[in-house]
Parts: C-alpha cells; sequence; structure tokens
C-alpha cells in the first residue's frame, strides 16, 4: 500500500519559502489504482518524487509497501517501478530489447534471466515486433509502453507514473491504459491531466490543489459530494460564476452548476439536469486555470475522448 502522513515540501525561492506540499494525506491500498489530478504546479510530481525517494519531504513520512522513505529508502526503491515523460531514460541507439536487458542487468539479473526477462515485458507492453529496432525511432506511444516496461523489470509491488500518457494520440492512450488494466495485484498511483483516463483507470481520487488535498474519494463518492449539475442559460457572469462556465455567446452565456449553488443565480433558464461527470467535480473544488473567457466553448485543457 501507499500512504502519506502529514506530507510536507518546502522549497526556497528568491529567500521566499514555497510549500509544493502541505501537510497532504493519502492512502491507497494494496491492488487499488490511485490518481492525482490538478493544475500544473498544483504538487503531484513533487508528491511522486517524494514517493520515490528522489526528493526529501520537508516534514511528515510516507510508507510504500510498508518502508518509510525516510528511514527505509533503500528498501522502498526495491519496492518501486517508476514511469516518467523523460525521454532520456533510455539509450537511443539501443534496441527495444538491449535497453531492458541492459536496465535487467543493473538490477542484479544474470545474462541470460535479463534476455528472458526483457522478452517477456517486449510480449506484455505489446512491443515484441519492434524488439530489434533502435529506441531513436519509436514513436512516443512506443517509448511509453518501454518506460512501463523498464519499470516492471523486477516485479515491484508498487508503480508510480507521472502523466503517463501524456503526448500520446488517442489509439495509443487507448494502449496504454489496456496495458495499465492488466497489472493484477499492483499498488499504483499516477498522475493524470486526462480526466476520461482517470474515470476509466482510478478506484480513488486526489484532487491536489496548491500542495493541498482538497477533496478524494471514489468517483461516485465525489460525484455524491457535488450533487446534480444543471445546464443553465444565463444574461450575465459574475466572478464566482466564471468556473461554470462552458460556452459564450454574443448576449448570453450557458453554465454547468452544481444544483446546490443555483440560489446565486437570479434569473436563469434550465436547459438540462444531469448527474456530475469529472470535469464537473474538478471544477466545483478546484476551478479553472482560465480566468478570462473568450467568445465560444471554454474548459479547453481538460481533454475526454
Amino acid at each position: 500500500m501507499i500512504q502519506t502522513i502529514d506530507l510536507t515540501k518546502e522549497f526556497e525561492v528568491k529567500r521566499k519559502k514555497i510549500k509544493a506540499l502541505d501537510n497532504v494525506n493519502i492512502s491507497i491500498e494494496k491492488g487499488q489504482l490511485g490518481a492525482l489530478v490538478g493544475h500544473n504546479g498544483a504538487g503531484k510530481t513533487t508528491l511522486l518524487k517524494i514517493l520515490s525517494t528522489l526528493v526529501i519531504p520537508t516534514y511528515g513520512d510516507a510508507i510504500v509497501n510498508g518502508y518509510s522513505v525516510l528511514k527505509d529508502e533503500k528498501k522502498v526503491r526495491e519496492n518501486i517501478g517508476l514511469v516518467t515523460v523523460s525521454e532520456r531514460a533510455f539509450y537511443y541507439r539501443l534496441t527495444a530489447m538491449d535497453n531492458l536487458i541492459f536496465f535487467s542487468s543493473l538490477q542484479g539479473l544474470s545474462l541470460s534471466d535479463a534476455k528472458r526477462r526483457a522478452k517477456e515485458l517486449l510480449e506484455f507492453v505489446g512491443l515484441q515486433d519492434w524488439a530489434n529496432i533502435p529506441y531513436m525511432k519509436f514513436s512516443t506511444g512506443m517509448q511509453k509502453r518501454l518506460a512501463l516496461a523498464r519499470a516492471l523489470i523486477t516485479d515491484p509491488p508498487v508503480i508510480l507514473m507521472d502523466e503517463p500518457t501524456l503526448g500520446l494520440d488517442l489509439l495509443s492512450a487507448r494502449e496504454f491504459r489496456r496495458v495499465i488494466k492488466s497489472l493484477k495485484d499492483k499498488t499504483i498511483l499516477m498522475s493524470s491531466h486526462y480526466l476520461r483516463e482517470v474515470e476509466e483507470l482510478a478506484n480513488e481520487i486526489f484532487l491536489i490543489k496548491r500542495g493541498k488535498i482538497v477533496e478524494k474519494g471514489t468517483l461516485e463518492e465525489l460525484k455524491e459530494k457535488v450533487g446534480n449539475i444543471l445546464e443553465v442559460e444565463v444574461n450575465y457572469l459574475t466572478d464566482d460564476l466564471k468556473k461554470y462556465l462552458i460556452e459564450v455567446h454574443d448576449d448570453y452565456y450557458i453554465l454547468r452548476i452544481p444544483e446546490k449553488e443555483i440560489e446565486k443565480l437570479r434569473y436563469y433558464k434550465e436547459i438540462e439536469k444531469t448527474s456530475p461527470n469529472l470535469d464537473d467535480i474538478y471544477v466545483y473544488f478546484i476551478g479553472e486555470e482560465r480566468e478570462t473567457p473568450g467568445k465560444g466553448k471554454v474548459r479547453p485543457w481538460r481533454v475526454r475522448e
């Protein structure tokens, strides 16, 4: 399992202390997948770096499969596989097979075991036909799948993934999610900007804003906390309603607003009542990045297939 206890990380920037994480408490049970969702700079990557022992927390602790990141760093590293967005994680001129054999050898496997494990992993992530192709010729999607294969070399019980499908096309992202779903009995924590992906994969969702977990729960639990959503037409827009804006027209606006917030509107025309999706949950608890809406549709960054 993964657990954080009052986890705090401060950085000093121009003599000012900035809290990248502020008393973060999360827990993911064995075999479950947790997803970190929030704006850029919210603290997602910092949290993953602490869990992988790449960054030391200022206060608090984190437990990974029973081991403290402060007291048992070596044991933590033995129990995790890390998938990052870095393209520099592999040797460009080596083939996929040779890359995995090399990294397997670094993990202590004999040459014969390294070859066997590399073959198994390439088949698992669907790259067996590309085993002898240099990494430099791999597409972004193939690079991500190879990164996952490398993270699985020692069959670790915990997998940490930082925006694993960032930059992938629709089909590549779907294939990557298929592979993730086939990881049985693994405890996984991932960060993602793709809410469709989070809805499909996550058992537990952690909404993070400015280093704080502002809400957490299963998708159904979060839906219950938000309640029904009303899609309405209004002819005015106040600052506290901007985050609910989905369309801008010449003389009116379209909002998706929780029913519990409807009292903020004096006049409106109801279009539709629906249950909330993760977009609505995100907007309610975290809010939008974009503060000045232009004409047309808004909420541009959250990708939904």
